[in-house]
This record gives structure tokens, C-alpha cells and sequence, in this order.
């Protein structure tokens, strides 16, 4: 075979080889359009400035949309026109930095249907090059099920915290006010009975009863304390200082806040926790500690702020196991922790009980 049959046959080579590259290139091509197509979430790919440039069947399903309707339109029309605005700015800033990532994190993403209806989303980006372009892919899932479906777990929670509620309410007020008001009845028939033939026994059970009713008022006082708390205002000061005038007007309790000077604000995740431990502590002094005396001091130690809730009450061993009556002594810590500071507790039986937190002043310490 002569050179020129040599140059033909490598032609003929080179002519089958670039015939089966595009054979192969036209079947993955052709095999992506299937997987984008058959994906059981939305896909949008979206070109440098923001105009659509491909979608599949289950955003067009999703969104409300036909055929190619979509191509061509800024990606803005995919969401709430409220968000438009902001979302060129953050488009912008992909552009610069794109990575694969989850879209909005911390945030409800919402998407907007063509018929103008929204619907919650949720939305992972990735970036994605083709003929030296860039673009960036968008996946979209709804998730209005799975919202419903929490919505409806969130409302059983809150019903059945509500029953339990109600059924420990129920359970006190039998067990504890109703009695009391019913020895107050039996003292009060017995003085009627003693009025005429011994006036001293008549006083001294009168004398009972009023005592009996005072006590009955102090405790139905204490119930509406622990059912309309006050709340946290942000301020953290502030908030203890309401929450211990609250807390002595309705249980009688003998109650103090002191608040040394320089104690910084702090954010509300610290505060929170801080103020929690207060009510906390304050209804353990009530209910259990039966104490009469109760002292809440602010304080700086070093660079945190320090919280005491000292009662003169009852006290407890600390080693015991507290049955699920006293859920509020394992939540203290539990919350304390969460925001970065550190929780103790003091008590024994006869001594009363000292309830402290430690929380750093900045959250960079936290």
C-alpha cells in the first residue's frame, strides 16, 4: 500500500472516530436530558445575568408553568416579588464566590407559582460551566408537606402539653385549694354550731378559717403567677426586676433583686437562659422549697455575669434523683450550656438553696 492509500485510511479513521465521539456525546447528552427530565425535584439553570436558561418537567409542574415558557426569563420570577430585589444583590455575590452550597440558610425560603400562590421551598445552588460560560443550577424542592406535616405535629405537641396542663392544674386545685377551701367550710360550720354555747371555740375556728382563706388566696395568687409569667423584654435587668416585684406580689414571698452597676447587656440567647433560671428558681422556692425569703443578685465575676437565687427554704439533697415533677432542675443546665455559660446549684436539707449561672459577657467568650 503507497502513501496516498495510507493518508486515505488514516482520513477514514480519523472521519469513524469523530463520528462515534459525536455519537457518544449525543447519547450522554441525550441520557442527561432523561435525568434532568425524570428528577423528582425541580431543576433551574440560570446564566451569568440571571435569565433562565433551562428547566425540567417537575419545576414546570411545581411552578404552573409550559414548555419552554420559562427560558429566557430573569429567575426573580420564580419567587415573591418582595425578595426580587434583594435577591439580584445576592445573586451578585455568587457570581464572585460560587460553591455548591444550600441557598437561604437560616431562612424560610418561599417560591411563587405563575397563578401568583406561593408555596415553601428549599434550595441547593451549584455552579456549573459550559463552552467557557458559567451558569449555576438551582434545585428546588417543595416542602409543603413536610411543613404541613410539622405544622400538624407542632399542634399536637401544644395540645397535648395543654391536656397535661390541664390535668396537673385539675390535679392541684383538688388536692390543694379545693381542700382548703372545704376545711374552711367544716371550721366555719363548726363555729356556727359553738356560737351560742362557747363563743371562745367560735372565735378561735373563725380565727382559723380567715387564716385557712388567707393562705387559699396566697396559692390561687401563686397558680396565676405560674400561668401568666413575666416575659422576657430583652433587657435582661429590666426583665429580673419585673419577674421579682411579679413574684412577691403574688406569692407573698419576701423577695429582693439587687443589680450591681457595670453589668453589660447581653444578647437575648444569654439573657433568655439567665431569665429562665430565675422564674425557674423562683417557682422551686415556691412550690417545693416553701421558702419566705428569697434574694436574686446580678453581679460581674470577672468577665461574666453572674446570677444568684438564694431561698432560705427546705432544701434538698443535691444527689437524689428528682422524679419528672422536677423537670425544671435538669432543664436549668441544659439551657445554661446551650448558651455557653455554666450552671451550679447548692442546697441541703434545712439550709435552703442557692441557685448560680455563670454566663461570659460577649458572645465571642460564650
Amino acid at each position: 500500500m503507497n502513501s496516498k492509500d495510507d493518508t486515505v485510511a488514516s482520513s477514514g479513521d480519523l472521519l469513524a472516530r469523530e463520528r462515534a465521539a459525536r455519537a457518544a456525546a449525543e447519547e450522554a447528552g441525550a441520557r442527561y436530558r432523561v435525568l434532568v427530565e425524570s428528577a423528582p425535584d425541580g431543576i433551574v439553570e440560570v446564566d451569568a445575568r440571571g435569565r433562565i436558561v433551562l428547566t425540567n418537567g417537575e419545576t414546570r409542574r411545581m411552578f404552573g408553568y409550559d414548555g419552554e415558557e420559562l427560558v429566557g426569563q430573569p429567575v426573580g420570577v420564580l419567587m415573591p416579588e418582595r425578595f426580587r430585589h434583594a435577591h439580584v444583590a445576592h445573586l451578585e455575590t455568587y457570581a464572585r464566590g460560587p460553591s455548591l452550597r444550600a441557598m437561604g440558610n437560616g431562612l424560610e425560603l418561599v417560591g411563587r407559582r405563575k397563578d401568583g400562590s406561593e408555596f415553601p421551598v428549599e434550595i441547593s445552588l451549584s455552579p456549573t460551566r459550559s463552552g467557557g460560560a458559567a451558569f449555576a443550577m438551582a434545585i428546588i424542592r417543595d416542602i409543603s408537606e413536610r411543613r404541613r406535616l410539622q405544622d400538624e405535629r407542632d399542634r399536637l405537641l401544644l395540645e397535648a402539653e395543654a391536656e397535661h396542663e390541664r390535668a396537673r392544674i385539675g390535679m392541684d386545685l383538688h388536692d390543694g385549694i379545693i381542700q382548703s377551701i372545704y376545711a374552711v367550710g367544716l371550721n366555719l360550720e363548726a363555729a356556727a354550731d359553738d356560737v351560742t354555747h362557747d363563743p371562745t371555740e367560735a372565735q378561735k375556728r373563725i380565727d382559723q378559717a380567715i387564716e385557712q382563706l388567707n393562705d387559699t388566696i396566697r396559692d390561687i395568687r401563686s397558680y396565676i403567677f405560674e400561668l401568666r409569667p413575666t416575659r422576657f423584654s430583652g433587657d435582661l435587668k429590666e426583665s429580673l426586676a419585673s419577674l421579682a416585684q411579679e413574684f412577691k406580689v403574688n406569692s407573698l414571698v419576701d423577695t429582693t433583686v439587687e443589680i450591681a452597676t457595670g453589668v453589660p447587656a447581653l444578647d437575648d440567647d444569654r439573657g433568655l437562659a439567665i431569665f429562665h433560671v430565675a422564674l425557674e428558681a423562683l417557682t422551686n422556692a415556691r412550690k417545693h422549697a416553701r421558702a419566705t425569703v428569697v434574694r436574686i443578685a446580678l453581679d460581674m465575676v470577672g468577665d461574666s455575669v453572674l446570677l444568684e437565687v438564694r431561698d432560705n427554704g427546705i432544701g434538698f439533697d443535691t444527689a437524689e434523683h428528682h422524679s419528672d415533677e422536677h423537670n425544671g432542675l435538669r432543664n436549668m443546665p441544659e439551657r445554661v450550656s446551650a448558651a455557653g455559660g455554666t450552671f451550679s446549684i447548692e442546697s441541703a436539707a434545712g439550709a435552703g438553696t442557692v441557685v448560680r449561672v455563670e454566663m461570659p459577657a460577649t458572645a465571642a467568650e460564650a
